[in-house]
C-alpha cells in the first residue's frame, strides 16, 4: 500500500533516483491540479496537466494539438497507441493543368488565403500591322513572319546587331530627288562640287578665304572654265593689294578704279603762268585735259610730265583765280 503524504516533500536538491511516474491507462478526469504529471500507458506519453487539459511532455507533435484550417484536411491515426495526424491541402475549383502558350496568356484568381480559385487563358493577337509614308499597310505574324527593315541604295543603310536596328545614311549618299535644308548647312570636306545650270543665292556678299584668321597671304577670285580654251579669272592680288584680271590665264592686268586713277583740280591765281599740279598717281603715263570753268570749253596749254606725281601746266597769259580745271587720268 502506498504511503500518503499530506505535505510537500523537499529533497533539498538531492537526486531522486530510480523514480517512476504514476502510470495510468487514461488521463484522469477529476481531481486534476496544475503540474500533475502522469505516464499514459495507452498513449505511451508523459503528460502534464496545465490547469485546463492534459498535454504531452514529449517532443513529437501529435494530432491532439493540430487543427485543420481553411484549405486543409486532417485525419487522426491511433495505431499502436500513437496519435498521429495527417494534414493535406483541400482541392480547389481549379483544374490541374498547364496554362498559357505562345498564343495565350494565363490568367489566375487568388483568394485571401493565397489559393488559386480560378485559372484560364486569354488568347493574344499574333498579327502586327505595319504602316509607312507610302504603300499599303501590311500584316506581320509574330512567331512566323520576319519583319525586315530595308534601306535605299546610295541613301539609307540598315544594320542589326545585339537586338538593335540602326538606320542611317550610307557613307556616300546620293539624293535622287530635291533636297531642302531648313537649317544651316556645314560642309567640312575640302571640295564642294555643284553640277547645276543655275545657282540662286539670297546672300548679297560671297566671302572667299573665309578660314583666314591671321595675316592675309592667299589670293582670291573667280575663275571661268572655258573648256578647250584657256580659263580666265578675276582675282584679288594679296601681294600687291589690288584687283586684277587675266584674259590668257597667265598675264594679269590691274583693274583701276576712278578714285585711284584720276585727279582733278581748279588752278589759276591771275599772276602765275606756270603752275605745278600734284596728282600723286605714281606714274607719268597720264592723260591731261583742261577746260574753262566759266565757258566749260576745252582749252589747251603746254603740259610737261615733270615726274611720276606732278605735271606742270604753262600759259601765255596767267588765268584768273580757279578759271582752269585740270583733269588727270592714269593709264595702266
Amino acid at each position: 500500500m502506498a504511503l500518503s503524504y499530506l505535505t510537500d516533500i523537499n529533497l533539498n536538491k538531492n537526486e531522486l533516483q530510480n523514480a517512476v511516474i504514476q502510470k495510468l491507462a487514461t488521463d484522469p478526469s477529476s481531481g486534476e491540479v496544475a503540474g500533475w504529471i502522469i505516464y499514459n500507458t495507452s498513449d505511451n506519453q508523459l503528460k502534464v496537466y496545465d490547469g485546463s487539459a492534459w498535454t504531452n511532455v514529449g517532443g513529437d507533435i501529435t494530432g491532439v494539438n493540430i487543427t485543420a484550417g481553411t484549405g486543409l484536411t486532417g485525419t487522426v491515426n491511433t495505431t499502436s497507441g500513437q496519435h498521429t495526424q495527417t494534414i493535406t491541402l483541400a482541392d480547389t475549383a481549379v483544374t490541374a493543368a498547364s496554362y498559357g502558350s505562345a498564343t495565350a496568356i494565363p490568367t489566375f484568381t487568388v483568394d485571401a488565403q493565397g489559393r488559386l480559385t480560378a485559372a484560364g487563358t486569354v488568347a493574344i493577337s499574333t498579327d502586327l500591322t505595319i504602316a509607312a509614308d507610302s504603300g499599303s499597310d501590311d500584316i506581320v505574324s509574330v512567331g512566323t513572319d520576319t519583319l525586315t527593315f530595308t534601306g535605299t541604295a546610295n541613301e539609307i543603310d540598315t544594320t542589326v546587331s545585339n537586338n538593335q536596328i540602326q538606320i542611317g545614311l550610307v557613307a556616300n549618299p546620293t539624293v535622287s530627288g530635291n533636297l531642302i535644308v531648313s537649317g544651316n548647312l556645314t560642309v567640312s570636306g575640302t571640295t564642294t562640287t555643284v553640277n547645276t545650270e543655275t545657282i540662286n543665292l539670297a546672300d548679297n556678299i560671297i566671302t572667299l578665304n573665309s578660314n583666314e584668321a591671321g595675316t592675309p597671304s592667299e589670293n582670291a577670285g573667280i575663275e571661268v572654265e572655258r573648256g578647250t580654251a584657256t580659263n580666265v579669272a578675276l582675282r584679288w592680288n594679296e601681294g600687291s593689294d589690288i584687283w586684277e584680271l587675266t584674259k590668257d590665264g597667265t598675264n594679269y592686268k590691274t583693274i583701276q578704279n576712278v578714285q585711284e586713277s584720276t585727279y582733278s583740280v581748279a588752278i589759276g591765281d591771275g599772276s602765275a603762268t606756270s603752275i605745278a599740279v600734284n596728282h600723286n598717281l605714281g606714274t607719268q603715263d597720264v592723260i591731261v585735259q583742261l577746260y574753262d570753268t566759266s565757258s566749260l570749253d576745252t582749252v589747251y596749254a603746254d603740259v610737261v610730265r615733270t615726274n611720276a606725281n606732278t605735271v606742270t601746266v604753262s600759259f601765255a597769259a596767267a588765268p584768273t583765280s580757279g578759271d582752269i580745271k585740270v583733269l588727270v587720268s592714269k593709264i595702266g
